[in-house]
C-alpha cells in the first residue's frame, strides 16, 4: 500500500530544510576533514595564522535567485572538511526563528544548528578551532529588535565551547572552540569580540583603521579588506594583494587581518566572475609570500568549477592553508 501522497511531501519538505544531520555529524564516519591546525604549535600567535575563509558561508543552500545569491557551492560541512575555518555568517530574526541568510533569501538553515554543527566538529577533532564573523543580516528582518536579544540568548547557552579574544591570543587558546567576532552588538555581549570600524572602502588608512573589541572593552589593531564591488576585476585584485603585503611584512603586535578575495562584478551581482579573475591569482601570489596571510575570505572555497567556470576556490585554500 502507498503512503498518502500529503504526509510524504511533508516529510520531504522538512527534511530538505535540515541541513545538517546532528546525529551523525558535520564530520562524517570516514574521518575525511582536513586537520590543518592540529600538527601547528600551540604557542602559534592566532593573528600569525593564515586561515581560508567563507565569506556568505551558508549560501550553499538558498534557493532563490541562485546565480546571483549563492556565493558557495559547498554546504558547511562541506567546507569544514576541506579546512575551512573561519565563517561568515549573517543571522536575522525572521518568522520567530535565527536563521542564515545572504541579503533577503534564506538558506533554510538556523544559526543555532550551524554553531552546534561546529561545536560538534571540534569536539571530534579537538585540535582544530574555528573563527566566526557576524553581520546583522537587516535587509532580510528589518533591523527587528529581537535580534540582540536573540543571539545573545544563543551565544550565552554555549559559552564554554566559545573563545575569548586577546591580542595575544595563540593557536592552543583556540583548539577545541569557536571564537566569535561580531559586526553587530548584542545582548550581554561581546562573546568572543566585536569589529569595530568595518569598511568596504579601497582606502588603506580606512582598512587599517579598525579595531577589534575584547570582552572586557579593551581594542586592538584589526586591518580589514571588503571592497566588495570594485569597478573592475583589475581594482579588487590590487586591493587583494596590497592587504596581503601588509600582512606579510607588518611588525609585531600583528594586526588580526581579514582580506576579502569575495566580491562582484556588474549591476547584477557576478561572483564567479570575480573569483574566476582573483581566487587562483591570489593562491599563486600567497605561495610567494614571507609571512602570514591573515584570514582570507572567499567565494566558491573548496571547488575550483561553479556552473562550468573556473573559480579557483580549492586552489585558494589549499594555499592558504600550505602558508603556515
Amino acid at each position: 500500500m502507498k503512503p498518502p501522497l500529503i504526509p510524504v511531501l511533508l516529510a520531504i519538505l522538512v527534511s530538505c530544510q535540515q541541513k545538517i544531520d546532528l546525529d551523525a555529524g558535520i564530520i562524517d564516519g570516514e574521518d575525511t576533514a582536513v586537520c590543518w591546525m592540529t600538527p601547528l604549535a600551540d604557542d602559534t600567535p592566532l593573528t600569525c595564522l593564515s586561515i581560508p575563509g567563507a565569506h556568505d558561508a551558508a549560501s550553499a543552500t538558498i534557493t532563490a535567485f541562485r546565480r546571483w545569491t549563492r556565493t558557495q557551492e559547498l554546504d558547511i560541512a562541506g567546507l569544514w572538511n576541506c579546512g575551512v575555518r573561519a565563517f561568515d555568517l549573517r543571522p536575522a530574526w525572521v518568522d520567530g526563528s535565527m536563521g542564515l541568510y545572504h541579503d533577503k533569501y534564506s538558506a533554510h538553515v538556523s544559526f543555532k544548528a550551524v554553531i552546534d554543527a561546529l561545536i560538534l566538529a571540534l569536539d571530534r577533532h579537538p585540535g582544530e578551532g574555528a573563527i566566526v564573523i557576524i553581520r546583522h543580516e537587516e535587509e532580510a528582518d528589518g533591523n527587528a529588535p529581537e535580534w540582540a536579544s536573540e543571539l545573545g540568548s544563543i551565544l550565552d547557552g554555549r559559552r564554554p565551547q566559545l573563545a575569548s579574544w586577546s591580542q595575544d591570543m595563540t593557536l592552543g587558546d583556540l583548539r577545541g572552540k569557536i571564537l566569535v567576532l561580531s559586526r553587530n552588538a548584542y545582548a550581554g555581549g561581546p562573546i568572543g569580540g566585536y569589529l569595530h570600524g568595518w569598511t568596504s572602502s579601497a582606502d588603506a588608512s580606512a582598512q587599517r583603521g579598525a579595531r577589534v573589541a575584547d570582552e572586557a572593552g579593551g581594542e586592538h589593531p584589526f586591518w580589514v579588506q571588503d571592497y566588495y564591488h570594485p569597478d573592475g576585476a583589475d581594482d579588487k585584485w590590487e586591493e587583494i594583494r596590497d592587504m596581503l603585503d601588509a600582512s606579510a611584512d607588518v611588525e609585531e603586535p600583528h594586526p588580526l587581518v581579514v582580506n576579502h578575495a569575495s566580491g562582484y562584478l556588474g549591476k547584477l551581482p557576478d561572483y564567479r566572475g570575480n573569483a574566476r579573475n582573483v581566487n587562483a591569482k591570489t593562491a599563486e601570489y600567497i605561495k610567494s609570500l614571507g609571512g602570514p596571510a591573515g584570514i582570507i575570505m572567499m567565494d566558491f572555497a573548496g571547488v575550483d568549477r561553479s556552473g562550468g567556470t573556473e573559480v579557483g576556490g580549492k586552489k585558494l585554500v589549499e594555499a592558504v592553508i600550505g602558508r603556515n
